[in-house]
């Protein structure tokens, strides 16, 4: 069975030869299931667009979204979120992956955006959660351009709570015998090395990935394979899991030259 998983597009028109080449060589691979983990295009008519390019591509075609696909614009974040995201997705033929879940044969697939609980802060550093709220829209643009009415704690138990019910549910399907985890955030340490020179990256770590998710997903005896997008650069680890290890990958991808990983399971 051939997954293949992409993410961080960032759909510009000005490239858009170099995403239509993408979306050639991604029907050449002939996935039997393919995914966007988030990260689309920005505004809402980029998003579709970014969709749009897997129009042909004959197998299950899956969804999350990212950080940036939720920044106002036509939209403010809470409709984009509940409303106006999900319905591009589904207009376009996409399942909506924070809201269901995917089994081909044996295979189980589980995902979700994993927003940030401040859980990768850097260890190193003094501050505690109330600090990276205030200082929050000195690093970070989703301060400037997300506003939904919900706090990253808030946002971030949510969405783990809805997630960890559909993991649960692929671990006790006796159909089920392996689960491939999809997030747009990281949600292992080893994607986020510590850079103790860097004060400015230290203090991002808290906003790029979730290691809570991490902690559930390596207790999950059937989780095999994860992959992540969010930090534009590529990497590829074994990590522990509760039953084997677990082959954790980051999506390489930079605006207008998208990546892939591709699991063969």
């Amino acid at each position: 069975m051939r997954i293949l998983i992409s993410g961080d597009l960032h759909y510009q028109p000005a490239a858009r030869h170099a995403y239509v080449a993408f979306a050639a060589w991604v029907r050449s691979q002939a996935p039997d299931c393919f995914i966007l983990a988030g990260d689309v295009g920005h505004p809402l008519r980029l998003f579709r667009r970014g969709l749009d390019l897997f129009a042909g591509l004959r197998c299950p075609r899956l969804l999350l979204a990212g950080n940036h696909d939720l920044y106002r614009g036509e939209h403010d974040s809470r409709t984009l979120w509940e409303h106006a995201l999900p319905k591009q997705a589904q207009e376009a033929g996409f399942l909506w992956l924070e809201g269901t879940t995917l089994r081909l044969g044996s295979v189980g697939v589980c995902g979700t955006l994993g927003w940030y609980d401040y859980s990768a802060r850097a260890p190193h550093l003094p501050f505690a959660t109330a600090d990276y709220r205030r200082i929050k829209p000195l690093f970070n643009h989703d301060a400037d351009y997300i506003d939904w009415p919900w706090s990253d704690l808030a946002m971030a138990r949510y969405l783990q709570r809805g997630f960890a019910r559909r993991l649960a549910a692929l671990e006790q399907d006796a159909a089920v015998t392996q689960i491939v985890v999809v997030t747009h955030m990281p949600i292992f340490s080893a994607a986020l090395p510590d850079y103790l020179e860097s004060e400015r990256y230290s203090i991002q770590r808290a906003f790029l990935g979730n290691f809570t998710l991490g902690d559930l997903v390596s207790r999950t005896a059937k989780v095999t394979h994860v992959v992540s997008g969010h930090l534009h650069r590529s990497g590829a680890w074994q990590v522990p899991g509760l039953a084997q290890p677990i082959d954790f990958q980051v999506i390489g991808s930079r605006r207008g030259q998208p990546g892939a990983v591709l699991l063969e399971v």
